[in-house]
Order: structure tokens, then C-alpha cells, then sequence
């Protein structure tokens, strides 16, 4: 799945002026882009957009080249990470993992098998029993993108996922999203110099509201 905005402008209701403004970006299929800016800026505001969670005031966003909206969002293939992670306290690694599989009528073996080699993939042991609730932050976010990828999206939103990590678990998360995505496209949102670096390509919200490269 691509993704593009095309001309996008965004203002909230009684703002004086639009938090995004002649917006133009395409995410292609297996790119991950670095989004970045200053603290609100609109990084925010972007990924909503793009995820069809908000209608933009002017411009169009495109999926394959075909314009949509708010109310396409449920048919299409599209996972989150988001700083909190939500993980099912009091339930095991696995278990959080599986658990949208089996919500879209998959096996319990087939979850379970598929949320092994997910968690495998982010570094995790997916025989560990331990309540989500006791994991280390680095070890939540991880299971968070296992979680998110099981539905095998065509477009993963990251907003700030590193966030709350010091800088070595923060590589270790980032690392593992950009490597575990495949042909999945992927936007985040970060402040983060270093975890942008990491990512294909990175792109600034200006202070007028547009973007640019680099």
C-alpha cells in the first residue's frame, strides 16, 4: 500500500491560523519516512490524517492512488503505535499479540504460531509467561509492534512510540520497527535526531505548516 497526501491543510475549529497548509507527501510501499518537529507543530495532527482518523480541511489523501476517507478507514489495513502501549495488563506477551488474530477469526494455533515468530522477530522470548503488566518499557513497545504487524498492515502510524525510552532501548524499538515492517509503509512521528536517522527518508513540518525534505 502507498500512501500520499496531496495539497493537504488542516485548522481546528476557532484556530486563528491551519496547523498543516499545502501538505504533499507519499509513503510508498516498504519506505518507512521520519516524521519530524517541534513539539506541536502538527506531527500529530498528520498521522491522523493520514490514518483517515481526521478529515483534512482542503486536499485529499490517496491509497494506491484512489482518494479516501473517514469512512474507508475500517476496510484497509492500517496499524498504530502509540506511546502508551494498552497492552492487556494481566495477560502474557503472547497472548497480547495473538489476541487481534484471533478477534479477526483466526485458529488459536495459528495465532499463537504466527505471534511467535512475530515476537522472535522484535527480539522477544515468546515462552515468557510474565504478566505485560511486569515488562520494561523497550520490552511493552516491542510487543506493541508485534501486536500491530499480526494483522500484517499495509500502513503502520508510529506516533512517538520511542518516547518515554532511554536511548539505547529506544534504538533497540526503532531498530526493530524498521526492520520487522517488510513491505508494510511506515510513517512516525519523532523529535528524535537519531531514531529519524534510522528511518528512509525524514521529512519537517515547517513552522507554516508545510513540509520538506531532510
Amino acid at each position: 500500500m502507498s500512501l500520499r497526501l496531496v495539497d493537504v491543510a488542516f485548522r481546528y475549529a476557532g484556530a486563528d491560523r491551519a496547523v498543516l497548509d499545502g501538505v504533499n507527501l507519499t509513503v510508498a510501499s516498504g519506505e518507512s519516512v521520519a516524521l519530524m518537529g517541534a513539539s506541536g507543530r502538527g506531527k500529530t495532527t498528520l498521522l491522523n490524517v493520514a490514518g483517515l482518523l481526521a478529515v483534512p480541511t482542503t486536499g485529499r489523501v490517496e491509497i494506491d492512488g484512489v482518494a479516501c476517507s473517514v469512512q474507508d478507514r475500517h476496510r484497509l489495513r492500517i496499524a498504530w503505535i502509540l506511546q502508551s502501549v494498552n497492552l492487556l495488563p494481566r495477560r502474557s506477551a503472547l497472548d497480547n499479540v495473538a489476541l487481534p488474530a484471533l478477534a479477526a477469526g483466526s485458529t488459536s494455533g495459528t495465532a499463537d504460531a504466527t505471534a511467535t515468530e512475530l515476537l522472535v522477530s522484535v527480539g522477544l522470548d515468546p515462552s515468557d509467561q510474565r504478566d505485560a503488566r511486569t515488562l520494561s518499557g523497550g520490552e511493552a513497545q516491542r510487543v506493541a509492534l508485534a501486536r500491530a504487524l499480526i494483522s500484517r498492515p499495509s500502513l503502520l502510524l508510529a506516533d512517538e512510540p520511542t518516547a518515554n525510552l532511554d536511548p539505547r532501548t529506544a534504538d533497540v524499538v526503532a531498530e526493530a520497527l524498521f526492520t520487522t515492517a517488510g513491505h508494510t509503509a511506515v510513517l512516525l512521528a519523532t523529535h528524535d535526531e537519531r531514531i529519524g536517522a534510522m528511518a528512509d527518508r525524514i521529512v519537517r513540518i515547517r513552522p507554516d505548516g508545510s513540509l520538506g525534505e531532510g
